[in-house]
């Protein structure tokens, strides 16, 4: 009986010290582990404040990723770090603050390194009011949670009609990514060293569809037609057709820098198809006239839409080209007035006019 006891006591006072060793290789690898923080600071020694952006840690032996959102403080956190040496990398959107990356952090193990990040003005050389992925934030955060489902037409179908604007993406790289045959890939290099501004410093159109631009638009949806609305940039409108109408025959269109849009519904979602492009509109880097642009439109709840866009050009390109975008509805605020060429002095001081060929 006293060995059975004993036995079990033994067994007891083993299963204990187990569980001790287990927390202190616990607590130790937990002591281990280390953590990056700091702040975003501007040219002007200010913090950085409400600004939509994502860190990236990427260890440089292992390949593995961390992510850190940063605060509307600008603070932000890296915590869990093993031992070894990081890169990091914020993509910002436009145009207020440029891209950050900064190589080769290294980290003891159970360090906990303070680092504030300098991030460089952007495009518009930190000029407030002048930055379209701050104002997206700033009307999109005030008109808040919008809740409720997805208006629809008298027809039944869902009805995108209000004003959007999308959730900005980091800037680089978009051309870049368009799967492109060795010639284009040697014209888009051409115009790259060529083009030192931007067509709108022209006063012409930026994108081939205005979905994918940095500023707010206004959907006004019938039956028949949706005529879509956008600030900041030409001609300003499209109209998509939703009569049921085809494209015109290419031998009677004159390739428009907008091409010919028409719609029709697939279930609850709006597929928008866009031909009939000239070679230069820009946007989705070099093309021929046979780029083709389909729009997949969904409205998931009243304040979110989420657009989906495939592009095709069998002329310059080995294969289709994807992109994803998502929009709150910003319903308080209204589409401004733009008139381009007034005072536009950006032009004389380029000295190298935009080219869409080289």
């Amino acid at each position: 009986m006293l060995g059975i006891r004993v036995s079990v006591g033994v067994r007891q006072f083993l299963f204990l010290m187990t569980g001790i060793f287990v927390l202190c290789g616990a607590a130790q690898a937990q002591r281990a582990n280390g953590s990056i923080t700091g702040k975003l600071i501007d040219q002007n020694g200010a913090v950085i404040t409400l600004l939509e952006a994502t860190i990236t840690l990427k260890d440089t032996q292992t390949g593995e990723t961390q992510t850190a959102v940063v605060k509307e403080s600008g603070e932000y956190s890296l915590a869990g770090l093993k031992a070894g040496t990081y890169d990091l990398n914020i993509p910002i959107a436009c145009c207020m603050y440029r891209s950050y990356e900064q190589k080769t952090i290294t980290l003891q193990a159970g360090e906990k390194k303070k680092i504030d990040l300098n991030v460089g003005w952007g495009i518009n050389l930190g000029t407030i009011g002048d930055d379209p992925g701050q104002l997206s934030m700033d009307m999109r955060k005030r008109a808040g949670e919008i809740k409720g489902p997805a208006p629809r037409t008298a027809e039944g179908k869902v009805d995108f009609s209000g004003i959007w604007y999308n959730v900005p993406a980091p800037l680089g790289g978009q051309q870049a990514r368009v799967p492109m045959q060795p010639w284009a890939l040697e014209m888009q290099e051409q115009l790259r060293k060529i083009n030192s501004q931007g067509p709108a410093v022209y006063c012409l159109p930026q994108s081939a569809i205005p979905t994918d631009l940095p500023f707010p638009y206004k959907v006004v949806q019938t039956k028949d037609l949706m005529v879509h609305l956008v600030e900041f940039t030409t001609p300003g409108y499209r109209q998509v057709f939703l009569d049921g109408r085809p494209h015109p025959p290419s031998e009677e269109w004159n390739p428009a820098w907008l091409g010919h849009s028409v719609g029709h519904y697939d279930g609850d979602t709006l597929v928008i198809e866009s031909v009939g492009f000239n070679e230069i509109t820009p946007g989705f880097g070099v093309h021929t006239e046979q780029l083709k642009i389909t729009e997949r439109w969904t409205r998931p709840d009243r304040g979110h839409l989420e657009v989906e866009i495939t592009a095709t050009d069998p002329g310059a390109w080995t294969g289709e080209y994807k992109r994803k975008l998502s929009a709150g509805l910003v319903p308080d605020e209204e589409i401004l007035e733009f008139v381009c060429p007034e005072n536009n002095l950006d032009a004389l001081h380029n000295g190298q006019p935009w080219r869409g060929r080289p």
